[in-house]
């Protein structure tokens, strides 16, 4: 079941083009609005849908005076729901439409049929048209309705655009004595080549997504659009729920259109070229020396370095006179609670949950009872535990050493309380006074 949030997220990502026209011509927000309101949208609960300006406009004006809650719908219960083409199907249609053996209508729905993982999700030839002439697609061995325009582009501030992508590193030992391949996680600003962070990782997960985006925050500020690719993390609801509250657009390239992100494949090439080539990774003892060259690289050759793709001037140089776009981070807004992952874990019978294979003590007054818990994957000497109660406490990892010596706590099930203490007394008082009158 559709959650408000999810259409809260939904409206951002329709507004988001709208958020960064300040410094654009007067008459410009109409246009938007124009264009925003002609376009087909995938509503999470309606399927395709269009919007009025007004709406569009309205949703606007209620982001910017309220942030993301005020997107929330009112509480309302649609009845019904319409059948929609989902991404995975959507991306094989337009394979099976461009393919060098381009189909027609029935054509690609036979195909999907014949294929296990869309048979049971095959459209009508009605809504296959339909998202056909929406998406500029031409059946049969033709090119597309619309050629493709495959233009150089560059935003104008430093801030305005950073783009996202991770390369393939090398296999590098763990803690465990195995090797493991590594990604790199790069994030570079689009009007200046600046690198705003860039990191190896043993995982290509959201987690590892996660810490690079606040890294480039804490570093560079924040941007006023991500451009990233289709990959699953990119597109995750715990990334659009960090860009909607930091005011941030997601913009992401479509399928088989890897031309947009050509400035971070070249710096990629430059990694590869400049930097791996010269590093025998069979001598290196661990991830965090690999990082520690790579920061100095970065940092200490290819920012300081005249760039031919900005007309010879270095990245730094570039982003210093260009940091008019830059946007802070908002006096309000607590990074490091906005990045904490969340679990839900049961409180076992020893007052302990574990968490990551470590185990921590919230406490026994906790025990049995289902927690909540916001922490820092990167930084596990503390961990924070809500009950359903509204109770908060930091918890630590279990230190078995001090609760040998720890004294514990009364049985309260055994120990007498001087309440009971009390009535107990009152009861032989009323003993003895009998026995005295008989």
């Amino acid at each position: 079941m559709t959650k408000p949030e999810d259409v809260s997220l939904f409206r951002f990502q329709v507004i988001a083009p709208l958020l960064n026209l300040e410094r654009e011509p007067k008459g410009t927000l109409d246009r938007m609005l124009q264009k925003l309101s002609s376009r087909t949208w995938e509503h999470p609960r309606r399927g395709s849908v269009q919007y009025s300006q007004g709406a569009i406009e309205h949703w606007l004006y209620a982001y910017r005076s309220g942030g993301l809650d005020a997107l929330v719908p009112q509480a309302r219960r649609d009845r019904g729901s319409s059948r929609v083409i989902d991404e995975e199907t959507a991306s094989r249609i337009e394979e099976l439409a461009q393919g060098e053996t381009g189909l027609d209508g029935p054509g690609i729905l036979k195909e999907l049929r014949a294929d296990p993982a869309f048979k049971e999700r095959v459209p009508s030839l009605s809504t296959l048209y339909r998202f056909v002439k929406a998406h500029g697609l031409a059946l049969r061995a033709g090119a597309s309705i619309i050629s493709r325009d495959h233009r150089a582009f560059e935003f104008d501030l430093a801030g305005d655009c950073w783009q996202m992508d991770i390369m393939y590193g090398p296999d590098l030992p763990t803690r465990k004595g195995t090797r493991r391949r590594t990604y790199l996680f790069a994030i570079l600003d689009d009007a200046t080549r600046l690198i705003a962070h860039a990191q190896f990782y043993f995982e290509q997960h959201l987690i590892t997504l996660k810490d690079a985006l606040k890294q480039a925050f804490l570093k560079r500020g924040l941007p006023r659009r991500l451009y990233m690719d289709q990959g699953r993390i990119f597109k995750s609801r715990s990334l659009l729920h960090l860009a909607a509250r930091l005011g941030i657009q997601l913009i992401h390239t479509r399928p088989y259109r890897p031309q947009g992100r050509a400035k971070l494949e070249r710096f990629f090439g430059t990694v590869r070229r400049c930097f791996l080539s010269r590093i025998d990774c069979n001598r290196l003892e661990s991830i965090d020396a690999l990082n520690r060259l790579l920061f100095a690289f970065v940092e200490g050759e290819y920012h300081i370095r005249p760039h031919r793709g900005i007309e010879g001037e270095t990245p730094l140089d570039r982003w210093v006179r260009k940091s008019g776009g830059i946007r802070p981070i908002p006096s309000d807004v607590d990074l490091d609670l906005l990045f904490l992952d969340e679990v839900t874990r049961r409180v076992r019978k020893d007052g302990t949950i574990v968490l990551d294979g470590k185990a921590f003590e919230p406490g026994p007054h906790f025990i049995g009872q289902k927690v909540t818990v916001r922490y820092d994957p990167f930084d596990l000497r503390r961990i924070q535990v809500f009950s359903d109660r509204g109770e908060r406490i930091d918890a630590f990892p279990v230190d078995l050493a001090g609760n040998r010596r720890a004294r514990r706590l009364p049985d309260t099930e055994s120990t007498p309380t001087s309440q009971t203490l009390r009535s107990l007394q009152h009861q032989a008082q009323t003993f003895q006074k009998e026995a005295s009158h008989e």
